[in-house]
C-alpha cells in the first residue's frame, strides 16, 4: 500500500536543495503504488467563486458585461505539496493512468483527489511507438516561484510549461444521483488531467513552493480569457495558499476553518 510517510526521506532532499542544485528522482526509489491512498495534510475548499465584469456600466449603456468563475482553494504546508508532488512522480512511474488520494482531514470538502495521465496532445507523424512509454527518472532543479506559476515566462518569472501541457482541473461527484443534476456546493472530487510532461512541471511547482529563497506562499492557476493562463480552456480555477500568505490566516493547517457554502 502507498503510505506518503514513506517519501519523508526523499522530501527532504528536495528541500535541502539550493538554487544550483538539482536532483535526479528515479522510478527505484518507489514501491508498489496503490489506486488510493489516504492523506491527511490537505484541505481543500469547493466554495471559489470569482466574477469579472469587463464592459460598462456607463453612461451609454445600461448593461454590464461579466464572467463568472468556479474554482477551489487549497490549504496545505510546504510538506504535504512536496509529498503530492513526489506522489504524483510514483504514479507516473508506475505505468498507471490514474490514482487517487482519500482527503482525511475532516476540515476539506472535496474529500477525494484525482490525478490523470493524458497523452500529450500533439505527436510528430514520423514518431513511432509501440505502447505507453515507460518513465524512469525526473530531474529536478528549483526555479523562482511567483504567484502565477504557469502562466506566461513574463508573468511567471521562469518557463515551467508549455501551454498544451498546462493542467485541467475538474470538478467530481462521488454520488452518482449527485453526478446525474451536479452542483458545485456538493463536488466531492477534484480532479487534475495532464500530460505527463504537465504532471513533472506540477510536481516540481509543489517542490518549489516552499523553497527557502525562491519559494512563494500563493499560487493561482486561472484558466485563459478570463484569467492569467495558467489552466487549458475548460479547467476551473485553482488557488493554493500556503502559511504566510493572506489566504492562510492560520498558524497551522488544523486551525482552519472554511466559510459557508454558497449557492451554485
Amino acid at each position: 500500500m502507498t503510505d506518503l510517510e514513506t517519501y519523508a526521506p526523499l522530501s527532504e532532499r528536495v528541500a535541502a536543495l539550493g538554487e544550483d542544485d538539482d536532483l535526479l528522482i528515479e522510478a527505484s526509489a518507489f514501491g508498489e503504488f496503490s489506486e488510493i491512498t489516504p492523506f491527511r495534510d490537505i484541505i481543500i475548499d469547493n466554495t471559489y467563486r470569482r466574477s469579472i465584469g469587463w464592459a460598462g456600466p456607463g453612461e451609454d449603456r445600461p448593461y454590464e458585461i461579466s464572467d463568472r468563475t468556479v474554482g477551489v482553494i487549497t490549504y496545505a504546508e510546504p510538506e504535504g505539496l512536496r509529498r503530492i508532488g513526489l506522489w504524483m512522480l510514483h504514479l507516473l512511474f508506475s505505468g498507471r493512468e490514474w490514482g487517487g488520494l482519500e482527503l482525511t482531514h475532516p476540515t476539506s470538502r472535496v474529500r477525494q483527489l484525482y490525478v490523470e495521465i493524458e497523452q500529450p496532445v500533439a505527436v510528430p507523424y514520423n514518431l513511432k511507438t509501440e505502447g505507453k512509454p515507460r518513465f524512469t527518472a525526473y530531474e529536478h532543479w528549483p526555479q523562482e516561484v511567483r504567484r502565477h506559476a504557469f502562466a506566461e515566462p513574463a508573468m511567471a518569472g521562469v518557463e515551467r510549461v508549455e501551454p498544451q501541457d498546462r493542467p485541467l482541473f475538474a470538478f467530481g461527484w462521488s454520488a452518482r444521483q449527485a453526478a446525474m443534476e451536479p452542483k458545485v456546493s456538493e463536488a466531492d472530487q477534484l480532479i487534475i488531467a495532464l500530460t505527463p510532461a504537465g504532471l513533472c512541471a506540477m510536481a516540481s511547482l509543489f517542490f518549489d513552493i516552499g523553497h527557502k529563497t525562491m519559494g512563494h506562499n500563493e499560487v493561482d492557476m486561472e484558466p485563459p480569457i478570463v484569467g492569467c493562463a495558467a489552466t487549458q480552456p475548460r479547467s476551473i480555477e485553482a488557488r493554493f495558499w500556503m502559511p504566510g500568505s493572506l489566504g492562510f490566516y492560520a498558524d497551522t493547517l488544523d486551525e482552519i476553518t472554511l466559510p459557508p457554502v454558497p449557492g451554485d
